[in-house]
């Protein structure tokens, strides 16, 4: 099992320095823009285009420092770490399915199995932890039983 969070834990973290390299990129590309953007002669079309350039540089990088944060909690992620209550890098077992306690990310396939990176900090992520096996929570009014938590 440990594999299998090895493996979830690697893709996560392949995916979030993809995700940070998209981002750089975009933000020396938004900036190029900004440095070689001309004043032409209608001056508000030129500081309606700088204006928009800047706010994609804003939103550039508070999705950066998203992105970084979760290289962070991946990091700080124990795959061999096993207890028997739901913690960050916890593998969860549902009879609905099962969740890779880790960060937003959605559905990821290792060996045959499909598993769904969540985050702590997500509504069914704080549904989640400190749960132990055999408790159950109420998700979006689905109750879901866990099963295993490694």
């Amino acid at each position: 099992m440990n594999d299998i969070k090895n493996t979830l834990r690697a893709q996560c973290m392949a995916h979030t320095e993809l995700r940070i390299q998209e981002i750089v990129l975009a933000m020396e590309q938004a900036q190029e823009s900004l440095e070689s953007d001309t004043k032409s002669s209608a001056g508000d079309k030129y500081e309606t285009s700088r204006e928009m350039i800047q706010q994609d540089l804003t939103r550039y990088q508070g999705q950066l420092l998203h992105a970084k944060k979760d290289r962070v909690i991946l990091e700080q992620l124990d795959p061999l770490q096993t207890t028997g209550t739901i913690v960050l890098g916890s593998l969860v077992t549902t009879n609905k399915a099962a969740y890779f306690m880790a960060i937003s990310l959605g559905k990821l396939h290792v060996e045959g199995h499909d598993y769904i990176a969540i985050s702590a900090a997500s509504p069914i992520g704080q549904l989640f932890m400190g749960k132990q096996v055999g408790d159950v929570i109420d998700f979006n009014g689905a109750k879901q039983q866990i099963l295993a938590v490694l």
